[in-house]
């Protein structure tokens, strides 16, 4: 096994093809069957089902392409660490939507160093990124699944139901969750851990709502709401300035739990340099 070979292999994953993966690394297609062949050889087991023209990875490939993506990602980052031990250890952040507009900046404004690389997704898309180590940690608002990823809770933030001022809602303060029974609502996009913990709220307290809009944008929602198309649940931190803005009013419901944690996520075989330790404290530090 030599690592020019897992890096052939996971191009031919990551391209669905020989041909294509050929292509992508200049080299021929021979080159590549035969690359793969050896790792074949070596764990005696199949990478890749050949149905036709295309190719299904096995379990055992889905296995070695995890550990391949870890070996490679390690090997850059001690390469990296020897040829530019000088230039300091670049991070990759990935952070769902309210951590990137709310939390994230007053975070990195506080880290020494070069600014690192961010990527702001939902949290599914955080979690997938993280497992294929083109993030290095994730500050996430929702649950992820794999258990191979450390979550670590760092702050609590709270939802609120939102609503355009001339709304009957907005002359409360507080809104047993009951009463948005039929509600037009305005969520975020499938993934998200802020239309995860809705629906879940909702569902417990067997309150039933019409969802009108799927929005991945905080100010398409705002707008949405401010122009009466629905109410929505967002973090108080998010609705804050359009709230003191007069664009919005915001109100707590009672009769459910719309509390939620900020976690940290990362690897559970991620290497933990100084400064993504520095990174870490800042976050639990708040």
């Amino acid at each position: 096994m030599t690592l020019r070979n897992l890096e052939i292999f996971l191009a031919v994953v990551d391209c669905g093809s020989m041909h294509a993966a050929a292509a992508e690394l200049y080299i021929s297609q021979p080159s590549v069957s035969g690359a793969v062949a050896e790792l074949e050889r070596e764990y005696s087991t199949l990478l890749f089902e050949r149905l036709g023209r295309k190719l299904y990875l096995t379990p055992a490939g889905s296995t070695l392409a995890d550990y391949a993506r870890h070996l490679l990602k390690l090997s850059d980052e001690m390469s990296g660490a020897m040829h530019h031990a000088s230039d300091g250890e670049e991070l990759r952040i990935g952070a769902t939507v309210t951590v990137g507009t709310c939390v994230l900046c007053d975070l990195l404004a506080k880290l020494p160093g070069a600014t690192p690389k961010v990527l702001v997704n939902n949290t599914e898309m955080i979690e997938q990124q993280l497992l294929k180590s083109v993030l290095d940690i994730g500050i996430i608002e929702g649950t992820v699944t794999s258990p191979d990823l450390v979550v670590r809770p760092v702050m609590q933030d709270e939802m609120v139901l939102i609503c355009a001022p001339d709304h009957p809602f907005a002359a409360n303060t507080e809104l047993p969750v009951a009463k948005l029974a039929g509600e037009p609502m305005i969520f975020r996009e499938a993934g998200s851990g802020s239309r995860k913990l809705c629906e879940a709220a909702f569902a417990l307290a067997a309150v039933s709502v019409k969802t009108v809009w799927e929005c991945n944008n905080t100010e398409a929602i705002l707008n949405a709401v401010q122009h009466g198309f629905g109410s929505s649940v967002i973090s108080a931190r998010l609705a804050a300035p359009a709230v003191a803005a007069g664009r919005v009013a915001a109100v707590r419901l009672t009769g459910c739990n719309l509390m939620r944690e900020f976690s940290l996520v990362w690897h559970k075989d991620k290497y933990i340099g100084k400064r993504l330790a520095r990174f870490i404290t800042l976050c639990e530090e708040g």
